[in-house]
């Protein structure tokens, strides 16, 4: 069983997220929370203060009505093998607030939806579900707007393979319970390092993972995120799987995080865990 928190602002997006965490709890055996988080910012001046506190009101009394008028929507598309709870809670950072009550109700999964961009279009309009990618110490599955949850009967991991064994413990345990083939894809830009990046993943692998669902991919490209993609579709991947690291300014200026990237672009969900998970 697993505790799956999904964020949401009412929209369309935020709607296929829940339908998808619904299908994928029933498989776990999960439960479900729904969390809205009301921006809240403590007026200067005390004079302010009762108007803001009845704004607030009004805000959270709306909300509400929004979490009912969801939950019957949702209950007439879904079969729900456990009843859905839902929060409202009030935060001045939307990132930090979804990090403390991931971590209050014990999450084991958050689920957001991520809309696809490119470009300077992802630069600018920035993404709730890549920066919660981003701070995350909880696994999370960012679901592209036309996704539907039907199976992950194979899944496209993109390894780390320094940290390769660490890593595959991680995300094992959902491979193991859909009964999922791992494909392990790796990109680099010198046909010289192929044989030697292959051995290191068998060295990494056999003998210690309990697990032989899953083969190797070594791709010659210098642009990862495009051969990500076109593996993927060549798979017919049901699910993409990455792991995050932590990145100073100018990466994140450059937006050189690969699981930052295929959060807007990849056609099929991302699983996305925090580099250094237990």
């Amino acid at each position: 069983m697993v505790n799956i928190l999904v964020p949401t602002d009412f929209s369309d997006l935020s709607r296929v997220a829940i339908n998808f965490a619904i299908k994928v709890s029933n498989k776990l055996n999960g439960n479900i929370t729904l969390l809205h988080v009301i921006n809240t910012v403590q007026p200067a001046r005390a004079s302010m203060w009762f108007k803001f506190k009845s704004f607030e009101k009004e805000l959270i009394d709306h909300a509400k009505e929004d979490f009912e008028t969801l939950l019957t929507e949702v209950s007439k598309q879904n079969k729900t093998l456990k009843p859905i709870k839902y929060k409202i809670v009030r935060g001045t950072s939307f990132n930090n607030t979804v990090k403390k009550e991931a971590k209050r109700l014990r999450t084991g999964l958050i689920v957001m939806g991520a809309r696809g961009a490119s470009g300077l279009q992802r630069v600018l309009i920035g993404s709730n579900t890549s920066s919660i990618i981003d701070i995350s110490h909880v696994p999370v599955l960012a679901v592209p707007e036309f996704g539907e949850f039907k199976s992950f009967k194979n899944i496209v991991y993109v390894p780390d393979i320094d940290h390769l064994e660490r890593e595959m413990k991680a995300m094992l345990p959902y491979a193991k319970f859909f009964d999922s083939m791992v494909h392990m894809v790796h990109v680099t830009s010198s046909e010289k390092n192929v044989k030697a990046i292959e051995e290191k993943i068998y060295k990494a692998t056999l003998g210690k993972i309990l697990y032989n669902k899953f083969t190797v991919k070594v791709i010659v490209s210098r642009n990862i995120d495009t051969s990500i993609e076109e593996y993927v579709t060549e798979m017919k991947a049901d699910l993409l799987t990455t792991f995050t690291h932590d990145h100073n300014f100018y990466d994140k200026l450059f937006d050189r995080s690969i699981a930052r990237k295929m959060a807007f672009q990849s056609k099929v969900p991302l699983l996305a865990f925090k580099q250094g998970i237990r």
